[in-house]
């Protein structure tokens, strides 16, 4: 058994609860409390740890928790006051011949030791009293309802680190919500409880006791005994003797008897174990919710992504790249559409007119070549802009993936630098385009022709023909599809037609190549989010699992 507690301790420790879905905050809270559970109580005690027997006073807020264990102990070693909370860390009262045990970190290892009551530093007070019976402690919990939510978590630590409650509230405030959900827990464990009815005025022992016993019943405490303390004046702060005798009497009877407390002690060790199979499924079922929704944010995140990339080809190769001022550009460039309509069999004719175009006053070629940069800038950051906006609707409709865009609002804020990259992505690629220009211009084959048309001129006509394949331009744009044709035809007088398809095509794929880093780099921000956000692959199943294995061995 004591190893199978061991591998849940340690799958419970290696469990992630990094997004904010809708069952975030209980699966959460739920690993905390099991992870506290098992370090400072079952683990403890089932590797047979010799532990004192840990009698833990708790209740809610004003109860007067602190009053009683000051009278229990006869000094006062516990704040009480009007100032809520008055109890902030732990008190533990102890023989000390405990001491050893409590100053070794055994105990709430993670928290540091003082022996100043009225410290506000968090750590456990110890008080070392000889009136405390040897192997027991009485822990002052923090309250259950504080205001200040460290308090209420610390005080549900220290009350599942205990092997005895003692749980102490009023005549009027016996019947609130939140010390019955604790109660039912314990229930559930099998934690032996005993309930301090304090402030019972007289006139109304009797009624109180009464109900208070029928609520004990109904939530599987029946055998709780129930101790009532009246409504009494305190002299230096503590209750009369007579008041608390019943209580203190039985307190030293557990103390006392081996045999008693080991009884309680088994008790609630047994209950506690037994109960943590349905809880560690439990925890599965929250774990498995995020395993879940990261797979959806991935996923979402992988296709919305791929299939822009997938678009590309389509995208920088259609045409719309050579719509607008574009096409009124290359119209200007090859002579203001006298070329079309005076077309003649030689290529010749065409090369001369084109080469008057760049060699004289007028320099097409140029306005041209910044057109084509300009459109495909555009239309390359619109196609960015579009994916980051796309991903980001779906991750909206998420509550995980919502957290995410508002814990890390740069998700949103890519188009910012978008501008400068894009610019820089494609005047790159140009120079890419130059250079194999100007290197097949090196050939003779080549030269004669790209000195005649000039190297921008050239560069301009391949451009041109780069954003524009058969394969997917619109079938009823007739006019980009002859315009294309004459692109590549003049390409192929210049370099030989099976050596323009060629470079041609080298030029779309690395534009094709530059668009893909510009989508990669805007996805990037949003896997380095589902990076930090990552939650352990099949956690939710080896949960499952260890859950089985206790069951079994019990």
């Amino acid at each position: 058994m004591g190893g199978a507690l061991s591998d849940i301790a340690k799958r419970v420790s290696e469990t992630r609860f990094t997004l904010q879905t809708e069952d975030f905050a209980d699966g959460r809270e739920l690993h905390r409390q099991l992870s506290s559970e098992l370090t400072d109580y079952l683990l403890p005690r089932i590797n047979r740890t010799q532990t004192p027997f840990m009698i833990a006073v708790g209740g809610s807020t004003g109860a007067g928790k602190s009053t009683l264990v000051n009278s229990l102990v006869g000094r006062t070693v516990s704040p009480a006051g009007v100032r809520r909370p008055t109890t902030g860390n732990p008190i533990v009262v102890h023989n000390p011949a405990d001491t050893k045990f409590f100053e070794s970190q055994s105990f709430l290892s993670d928290l540091p030791r003082s022996t100043d009551p009225t410290t506000s530093t968090p750590s456990v007070v110890l008080v070392p009293n000889d009136d405390v019976e040897p192997g027991t402690a009485v822990l002052d919990c923090p309250d259950i309802d504080s205001i200040a939510e460290s308090n209420r978590e610390l005080a549900r630590r220290i009350l599942m680190s205990a092997d005895l409650w003692m749980f102490v509230t009023t005549a009027n405030r016996y019947a609130d919500a939140a010390p019955w959900a604790l109660l039912r827990d314990a229930a559930v464990r099998n934690t032996s409880v005993a309930i301090v009815l304090d402030r019972v005025p007289p006139e109304a022992n009797r009624e109180v006791r009464h109900h208070l016993s029928s609520l004990l019943s109904e939530s599987g405490l029946a055998n709780s005994p129930i101790f009532a303390v009246a409504e009494l004046e305190l002299a230096e702060g503590l209750l009369p003797h007579s008041a608390i005798y019943p209580i203190r009497s039985w307190i030293n009877q557990v103390s006392s008897e081996a045999q008693s407390q080991e009884r309680i002690r088994q008790r609630t060790l047994t209950g506690s174990i037994g109960a943590m199979p349905a809880q560690v499924k439990s925890l599965a079922d929250y774990a498995e919710s995020q395993e879940s929704t990261f797979d959806d944010l991935q996923l979402s995140l992988d296709q919305t992504f791929n299939a822009a990339s997938e678009g590309l080809a389509e995208i920088f190769s259609d045409g719309r790249v050579l719509h607008g001022e574009v096409n009124a550009r290359w119209q200007d460039f090859v002579g203001t559409g006298q070329l079309f309509r005076g077309l003649e069999p030689t290529m010749a004719r065409m090369r001369d007119r084109i080469s008057a175009a760049v060699t004289g006053k007028h320099d097409a070629a140029s306005p041209l070549h910044i057109a084509i940069l300009r459109s495909a800038a555009i239309s390359l950051r619109e196609q960015a802009i579009g994916v980051v906006d796309e991903i980001s609707a779906q991750w909206l409709r998420n509550p995980a993936g919502s957290a995410l865009l508002d814990a890390h609002p740069e998700l949103r804020q890519s188009a910012n630098d978008l501008e400068d990259a894009v610019k820089s992505a494609v005047s790159g690629w140009s120079n890419e385009v130059n250079a194999l220009v100007r290197d097949i211009g090196q050939g003779k084959k080549s030269k004669a022709r790209i000195l005649s048309f000039g190297v921008g001129g050239v560069c301009a006509v391949v451009e041109y023909a780069a954003f524009w394949d058969p394969k997917y331009t619109y079938a009823d744009d007739h006019a980009s599809r002859n315009d294309a044709n004459v692109a590549l035809s003049l390409a192929g007088t210049i370099f030989g037609e099976q050596e323009a398809v060629n470079l041609i095509g080298s030029i779309r794929d690395r534009f094709l190549t530059t668009a893909a880093g510009i989508l990669g780099d805007c996805r990037m921000p949003f896997d380095n989010v589902l990076r930090l956000s990552a939650v352990p692959a099949r956690q939710a199943g080896v949960l499952r699992a260890s859950g089985d294995r206790l069951e079994v061995a019990l």
